[in-house]
């Protein structure tokens, strides 16, 4: 139990808005048994995954996890969530992840104290709030695999999107 955030990756379906994907992955069986249009769109896209002996299938493919990293998700959810800590899935632009991968540069070179930067956030399981050794190896990890992706992701393609469960 606890905060577990992730970033998604979600193809870019022609002739489908984000909500139309989101919907046609959670119901992807109900599309499948009737053969529906919607699964002849969804269908090249579907993804296989097997795990501790479970599978499943989905549109979606995890591109970044983190655990108990409060002070990533309190960005999120007041930048990209407006504020609402409802556990859905959020797009993130390219834009917005740069502006992450700014903060946390900022909070490493230790110019600003980190709480005026990446403050911590109190809640139901989510960590420690102290700025200490964990804090600044999330915030360096979230740095590089932010560049990464600002790097690599083609955003033309995929979508990115932003889901935090407790």
């Amino acid at each position: 139990m606890g905060l577990d955030m992730y970033l998604r990756s979600l193809p870019r379906i022609e002739g489908m808005e984000l909500d139309e994907i989101l919907m046609a992955n959670a119901n992807m069986r109900q599309h499948e048994q009737e053969n529906s249009e919607v699964y002849q769109k969804i269908k090249p896209h579907i993804k296989h995954f097997e795990e501790f002996d479970m599978k499943w299938r989905s549109m979606f493919t995890d591109v970044v996890y983190w655990r108990k990293a409060n002070w990533i998700h309190h960005w999120f959810v007041e930048t990209i969530q407006g504020g609402e800590d409802d556990m859905s899935h959020y797009e993130v632009t390219s834009n917005q992840l740069f502006e992450l991968h700014n903060k946390c540069l900022e909070v490493l070179a230790r110019d600003n104290p980190p709480w005026d930067v990446l403050p911590a956030r109190p809640g139901p399981f989510f960590g420690s709030t102290s700025y200490d050794s964990y804090y600044f190896y999330e915030t360096d990890r979230t740095k590089n695999i932010l560049a990464d992706l600002l790097e690599n992701f083609n955003f033309q393609t995929h979508y990115i999107l932003y889901h935090a469960n407790w």
